[in-house]
């Protein structure tokens, strides 16, 4: 009889997580996403489910590769596929249910035996913000920190902006956050929950500000997390410093709508892996200089001045490397 796959519930998932351990998984993923190793991660699909449903398909395999956090240099391989449903009524319905559901699907690399389900919010949330931090760390805190007092901006204070701030605050000692939303209040209450987590911070005697405008939320400020819905351009130039580093997150249709045109312009752009970019950003009027991976692998020089924007696009190889890390994590306390 073949063994009953694990089912790993939301709140295991979020015991299990942890800012280090995921952000190296994820680094793993953008690697391999640059390199020869062997990995396959064709384009992701999507299959309409009635006028107002949605299943969005994201398949690969990663082979040979490490997670020191877990076992040293032991090799892992994951055959992986991600699923994610978005129905727009669900809201509506009574009971209520989430608009976007997903899980994560581990499957034996030698057999193709269903191994392990995760359910995937809290995976898809950390493992976009880990991104974000890989590519802070090798496009600006390698090279370009040059003072003392480093500012980091978040422009939409929703799901991505809120878990941004918590991984960027825990990873780099920034001096001060600044936070803007549309609605003000929702980056008020970003703002106190952020100074409830201060004492676990990289600094934890961080200044945690509110501001009314996008203008003054990015005035001499050194990084920025941008996580809107906006079809219109956000954030201008004019708003910018020479100097500046930008995680465009983008939840809209277009990803890049949220940054104007003026500030592609003028800056390098850097993505997670080729295949989405291909097709995501084939009206991205910019030039995409290269992958993070192939920055952190040396293939790239790494940026030393002027403004450069990582245009998230997400991956099913960091959704693969952080889901094996959860589900053997997982095993460690249930077997």
């Amino acid at each position: 009889m073949s063994q009953q796959p694990h089912f790993i519930r939301e709140e295991d998932v979020k015991r299990l997580l942890k800012w280090e351990e995921v952000y190296e998984a994820v680094k793993v993923a953008l690697l391999s996403a640059a390199s020869t190793e062997s990995y396959s991660q064709p384009a992701r699909s999507f299959t309409a489910a009635s006028q107002s449903g949605l299943l969005l398909s994201m398949p690969c395999y990663l082979g040979d590769y490490q997670l020191p956090v877990l076992s040293g240099n032991k090799s892992y391989r994951t055959l992986a596929c991600k699923l994610v449903t978005s129905f727009v009524h669900n809201a509506t319905r009574k009971p209520p249910l989430p608009k976007i559901m997903g899980n994560i699907f581990l499957f034996h690399p030698d057999t193709g035996a269903l191994e392990a389900i995760l359910e995937a919010t809290d995976i898809t949330a950390w493992r976009t913000a880990c991104a974000s931090l890989v590519a802070t760390q090798c496009l600006y805190f390698d090279t370009r920190l040059r003072h003392q007092d480093v500012i980091l901006s978040i422009v939409g204070c929703g799901v991505q902006g809120r878990i941004h701030s918590i991984g960027m605050c825990t990873t780099f000692p920034f001096t001060e956050i600044r936070l803007w939303n549309r609605t003000e209040s929702r980056a008020t209450e970003l703002a106190r929950e952020l100074t409830e987590l201060a004492i676990n911070f990289k600094n934890p005697s961080i200044k945690i500000t509110v501001h009314a405008t996008v203008e003054s939320c990015l005035d001499t400020t050194d990084v920025i997390v941008i996580a809107t819905s906006s079809p219109n351009a956000v954030i201008e130039r004019q708003h910018l410093k020479d100097d500046v580093h930008i995680n465009a997150i983008g939840a809209g249709e277009v990803h890049h709508a949220e940054i104007h045109q003026n500030i592609y312009y003028v800056a390098k752009v850097y993505v997670d892996h080729w295949e989405g970019a291909k097709t995501e950003l084939k009206e991205l009027k910019a030039e995409i200089v290269g992958l993070v991976g192939e920055v952190l692998s040396q293939k790239k020089p790494t940026p030393s001045c002027g403004i450069t924007i990582f245009q998230s696009l997400g991956m099913a190889l960091e959704d693969a490397t952080t889901a094996q890390l959860i589900f053997q994590k997982y095993k460690m306390t249930h077997e």
